[in-house]
C-alpha cells in the first residue's frame, strides 16, 4: 500500500529529560502496514490537500504499529522545529503526518545472517519496531543480532527495557550499552556496560571473525564517521553497512 497522509491526535507525552521527549500518536484512520524501520513526516501545522505539504521533520516509529493506529515517536532536541515540537506538544494536540517511506529493514537481503545494531540515543527507534516485531513473533529473522545501543547517561537508554526483554525472550539477541556518564549507576546486568561513547573498534572486536552486516542509527555524524570506518578501516563491503535513508 502507498504512504498516506492522515492526522492524528497527541494521546501522551513522557518526557525523558530537557531535550528527549516521547509522544504518543493515535491516528484518526486506519494506517497501512508498516515495516520495522521505516519513517514518517511529522509536520504540527495543518495540512490542506489543495496546499503544498508544510514544513516537517522525518522520524522513525518506536513501535512495529501492529494496531494499525498507534504510532510512537521518541524525539531529541535537533534544532528549531525540533525545538518546536518538544514545546508545543501536548495531550490533545493535532499534527499530521505522512508515510511509511524508506527500506531501512533488518533482514537477510544483504546475506550475512548475523547483524549489528548501532544506535545512538534516539536513533535507536527503528530498531525498537523491528524489537517489537520479533518479540510478536517469537523469532529473529537472522541467526544472530547484536545491539550497541549508547546514550548519554542511563535515563536516555529510553527503550534499555525493550532490548532486555529482547535478550530474555529471543535466542541470538544480544545487547551491550554504552553510557558517556553516569556507567557508575547502571543497574542492569554486569558485564553489558561500557563507559564512553560508543566505540566502533569495541563492537567490531565483540562481533569476532566472520560476516556481518551492520545498521546505523543515530546523529549524522556518527553514521557517517562510522560507515566510512566500516568500509575503510574494517574492509566492511559498502552493500553491508546499512542506514535510513531519509531523502
Amino acid at each position: 500500500m502507498p504512504p498516506i497522509h492522515f492526522k492524528a491526535r497527541v494521546s501522551q507525552v513522557i518526557r525523558h529529560s530537557a531535550e528527549v521527549v516521547s509522544l504518543l500518536l493515535i491516528s484518526e484512520k486506519r494506517l497501512p502496514r508498516f515495516r520495522p524501520g521505516q519513517f514518517i513526516h511529522l509536520t504540527l501545522d495543518p495540512y490542506d490537500p489543495s496546499t503544498h505539504w508544510p514544513e516537517s521533520r522525518v522520524f522513525s516509529p518506536a513501535n512495529s504499529v501492529a494496531d494499525r493506529v498507534t504510532v510512537r515517536l521518541t524525539i531529541s532536541r535537533q534544532g528549531r522545529y525540533t525545538s518546536r515540537i518538544l514545546a508545543e506538544a501536548r495531550e490533545g494536540t493535532e499534527v499530521w503526518a505522512k508515510g511509511p517511506y524508506g527500506e531501512f529493514v533488518v533482514d537477510g537481503s544483504h546475506g550475512c545472517d548475523r547483524v549489528a545494531l548501532i544506535a545512538g540515543g534516539t536513533g535507536i527507534t527503528p530498531f525498537c519496531a523491528f524489537m517489537e516485531s520479533a518479540l510478536d513473533a517469537g523469532t529473529l529473522p537472522v541467526r544472530k543480532c547484536f545491539l550497541f545501543y549508547g546514550a548519554r547517561v542511563p535515563e536516555l537508554l529510553v527503550y534499555r527495557e525493550l532490548a532486555e526483554r529482547c535478550v530474555q525472550s529471543l535466542p541470538g539477541f544480544q545487547a551491550t550499552y554504552f553510557l558517556e556518564d553516569g556507567a557508575h549507576r547502571w543497574d542492569g546486568p554486569a558485564g553489558r556496560i561500557r563507559a564512553g561513547r560508543l566505540d566502533l573498534d569495541a563492537i567490531v572486536g565483540a562481533l569476532g571473525p566472520g560476516s556481518a552486516a551492520y545498521y546505523l542509527s543515530g546523529p549524522k555524524a556518527m553514521v557517517d564517521r562510522f560507515r566510512a570506518d566500516l568500509t575503510g578501516r574494517f574492509a566492511v563491503p559498502a552493500g553491508r553497512v546499512l542506514i535510513d535513508a531519509w531523502d
